[in-house]
C-alpha cells in the first residue's frame, strides 16, 4: 500500500509546486465535422491545469487492471481506458494489476474524457479517466509498471506522454518490469505497431520474443518478410 500511495501521488502531483498532473486532455470533436474529415483532439493541457473537462459517473465495478464499469445517468456501461494493457487472467501479474486499479477508482466519482473514437469493437466506451483530485488513472496504472503502453488509431492524443511514464518504470523496474517473468511485450494478441516503440532494436525485441513464444509474428511487423521489423525506426 505504500507503493500504491506513492505512485498515485508521483501521477497526481507535478513539479516542485505539487500541482495536479493532468496532462491528457482532449475535449470532445465539434459535432460539426465537414465530410470527409476525421475529428483530431485538441493540444494536451500544459502539467498542472484543472481537472479536464467531461463526463461525470460513479465507478460502479472494476473488472481487471484497464477495464470498469460505471453508472452515468442511471445506466451502466463498461469502460476501457486509451493506452492502457493489463495483463489478462491467468499472466504475470494480473493480480496485482487489477488490485491496483480497484484500490485506486473503486466507488470514486470520475471524469470521463473522450479522445475521438466513442467505443471500441466491443462496445465499451473508450476513455481517459481522471479522479477528481485530479489523478489522471491511464498514466498511473502505466507509471506503476502495472501496465504496457497500447495504441489504437485514431485515440492517440496522449501516446508520447504515455511512453514516456512506461519508459520511466521500465527504467526504475517498477510492477511487472521489475519481474524477470516479464517479457519485453505481449504476444497475447495484436496489439502493437512500429509507432508503438522508440528505436528499431525495441521493435526487434519484440517482434523475436514473440516469434519464440508464440511461433509467429504476432503484431504483423514484419512486413517485408526479411527478418528485420520497423525499418524506418532510429
Amino acid at each position: 500500500m505504500a507503493l500504491l500511495a506513492l505512485l498515485v501521488a508521483l501521477v497526481a502531483c507535478a513539479g516542485a509546486g505539487g500541482a495536479p498532473l493532468t496532462l491528457p486532455a482532449t475535449r470532445r470533436p465539434p459535432t460539426a465535422t465537414p465530410p470527409g474529415l476525421t475529428p483530431r483532439p485538441q493540444t494536451p493541457a500544459p502539467r498542472g491545469t484543472a481537472v479536464p473537462e467531461g463526463d461525470r459517473a460513479t465507478v460502479t465495478y472494476v473488472i481487471d487492471g484497464d477495464t470498469i464499469e460505471v453508472e452515468q445517468g442511471g445506466r451502466t456501461y463498461r469502460l476501457r481506458y486509451i493506452g492502457v494493457d493489463t495483463p489478462e487472467r491467468e499472466e504475470p501479474y494480473y493480480q496485482e494489476a487489477r488490485d491496483f486499479n480497484r484500490d485506486l477508482v473503486a466507488d470514486q466519482t470520475v471524469i470521463l474524457v473522450r479522445d475521438v473514437s466513442e467505443t471500441d469493437q466491443y462496445g465499451r466506451l473508450l476513455r481517459y479517466v481522471y479522479l477528481e483530485d485530479g489523478t489522471f488513472v491511464n498514466a498511473a496504472i502505466i507509471a506503476a509498471g502495472m501496465a504496457r503502453l497500447v495504441t489504437f488509431p485514431p485515440d492517440v492524443a496522449q501516446t508520447e506522454f504515455l511512453k514516456g511514464l512506461q519508459a520511466e518504470a521500465r527504467e526504475a523496474g517498477r510492477g511487472m518490469w521489475g519481474d524477470a517473468a516479464t517479457g519485453p511485450c505481449d504476444c497475447d494478441r495484436n496489439l502493437y505497431n512500429c509507432r508503438d516503440f522508440d528505436t528499431q532494436a525495441e521493435a526487434q525485441t519484440c517482434f523475436e520474443y514473440c516469434l519464440d513464444t508464440a511461433g509467429r509474428d504476432v503484431h504483423n511487423l514484419d512486413g517485408g518478410g526479411d527478418g528485420l521489423v520497423c525499418e524506418s525506426l532510429p
